[in-house]
């Protein structure tokens, strides 16, 4: 009898996700509402989440490495973010005016990010992004925005381009070309190509994904952090991080709080709810931030930067969020998430070196443990942390197998197959039968001649 392949085991794995993927495509275009969602043959329907584990339609047991797009680092349904959930469901969760929570929770947050001198709060990252380059423009009077290749920035059609090459191609069709003529993208970590982008003085704002492109997957030279500010300073342009990912999880304080430099203007989202959805916030200097605030009646109609959202400083995204931030401010969340991300990342490394294959995992310098698959030129020289190799192709048939036979193994990830968000209450048994998984996954895989030894 011949063995299955891993599409079949897949399939006989999860029909009730199969047949539920085959009803979403009635409703919903491509079956599933987030596009690293989509998988093939059919993306994975889960019904529950605690802690560090989710099951799905099957009945099936994950241990969860997704984690909310990165931003659960207390895991599902904490308790302290559930009570205060379920204490603010009873007293309102939108007042149509200002409620009193919202200070508390700006206070947090100022407490714990230096940039965040003012704080405005919106519905999303994605939001938070819009509302940071609109103010940069305005407070500048310049329109050309600077971005590095392969960092992500949400949504909004001025960053559409970078991400993925062709780097001057946006990502999504309906973009039109005025909205990316003038967003500028350059390689990352190279201070001579910035100065370029900088010195004729049109630059309004530097958007960078704090930790590198992808969360880490390409990193930044920590002496680039430095460039990167003197040389905004010195050509009038803003640096604007994208802590989305970053923001609570790298430190409590973020990528610019671990480094110690201060943007004018950072993006916030996903953590500040503890991953209640509807809530982000553009926090940064006050003078940028003064952008807001209302004056004259001519100030206010040509030159003010406006803002509404039916949902910006909800209560009961602010009930969760003060709950949350409680609790990553003792920091020893980011320590746990750190410590775990460690021994996943060394114990990945050593199924690879047991079965031959040549890769690399490593972790981006804080809870995000990336892998790669192939050959580099600094295996075996660099600390596997920060990774500079741009040059890496991250197969998607590839990654496609090993989400498929990590899900097959108890283990979910991204769709991308590559890259693991750990969190706080991962367990070090969640972290020995990952790594028993990834060493079961690369069996098949092999054995299905989707990656091979090194020879």
């Amino acid at each position: 009898m011949l063995r299955q392949s891993t599409a079949e085991r897949y399939a006989v794995q999860f029909p009730q996700s199969q047949a539920l993927f085959a009803k979403a495509q009635n409703m919903i275009p491509r079956g599933v509402s987030h596009d690293q969602w989509y998988a093939m043959p059919f993306s994975l329907f889960m019904t529950q989440g605690k802690g560090s584990h989710l099951w799905d339609v099957d009945g099936n047991e994950y241990i969860d490495y997704y984690g909310g797009h990165g931003g659960k680092m207390l895991g599902h349904a904490h308790p302290a973010v559930v009570e205060a959930a379920q204490k603010q469901l009873e007293r309102g969760v939108q007042y149509g005016t200002c409620c009193d929570l919202s200070l508390a929770w700006a206070a947090l947050i100022q407490k714990l990010v230096p940039s965040a001198e003012r704080i405005e709060f919106t519905n999303s990252g994605t939001e938070a992004v819009m509302m940071g380059i609109r103010l940069a423009r305005a407070f500048t009077g310049r329109s050309k925005i600077v971005r590095f290749q392969f960092h992500f920035a949400g949504g909004y059609d001025a960053v559409a381009v970078g991400y993925k090459e062709p780097f001057d191609i946006p990502l999504s069709g309906g973009i039109l070309p005025p909205a990316v003529q003038d967003t500028i993208v350059i390689p990352a970590n190279d201070e001579e190509r910035l100065e370029d982008a900088l010195k004729k003085r049109d630059v309004a704002v530097l958007i960078v994904e704090a930790a590198g492109g992808s969360s880490g997957v390409v990193g930044i030279k920590p002496p680039f952090y430095k460039a990167m500010r003197e040389l905004t300073k010195k050509y009038g342009s803003l640096l604007f991080f994208d802590e989305i990912v970053t923001g609570f999880r790298y430190s409590p304080g973020g990528v610019q709080a671990a480094v110690g430099i201060r943007p004018d203007l950072t993006s916030l989202g996903k953590g500040i709810t503890g991953m209640v959805p509807g809530a982000g916030a553009i926090v940064g200097c006050q003078d940028v931030m003064n952008m807001l605030l209302f004056q004259n009646d001519h100030w206010n109609r040509y030159q003010r930067v406006s803002h509404s959202g039916t949902f910006n400083a909800n209560p009961f995204c602010a009930a969760t969020g003060i709950a949350y931030l409680n609790i990553i401010a003792t920091g020893r969340p980011t320590q746990e998430a750190n410590r775990k991300a460690r021994m996943l990342r060394d114990g990945m490394q050593h199924q690879l070196e047991g079965y031959g294959i040549t890769g690399c995992v490593y972790d981006s310098g804080f809870s995000v443990v990336h892998l790669y698959l192939g050959s580099c030129d600094q295996q075996g020289c660099c600390d596997r942390t920060v990774c500079l190799n741009a040059a890496k192709v991250r197969a998607s048939d590839a990654g496609l197998a090993l989400y498929m036979n990590l899900a097959l193994n108890g283990v979910k990830v991204p769709v991308r197959g590559y890259d693991f968000f750990v969190s706080a209450v991962h367990t070090p048994e969640d972290i020995q039968k990952t790594v028993a998984a990834f060493g079961k996954s690369l069996a098949a895989m092999l054995d299905e001649n989707k990656i091979v030894k090194r020879s």
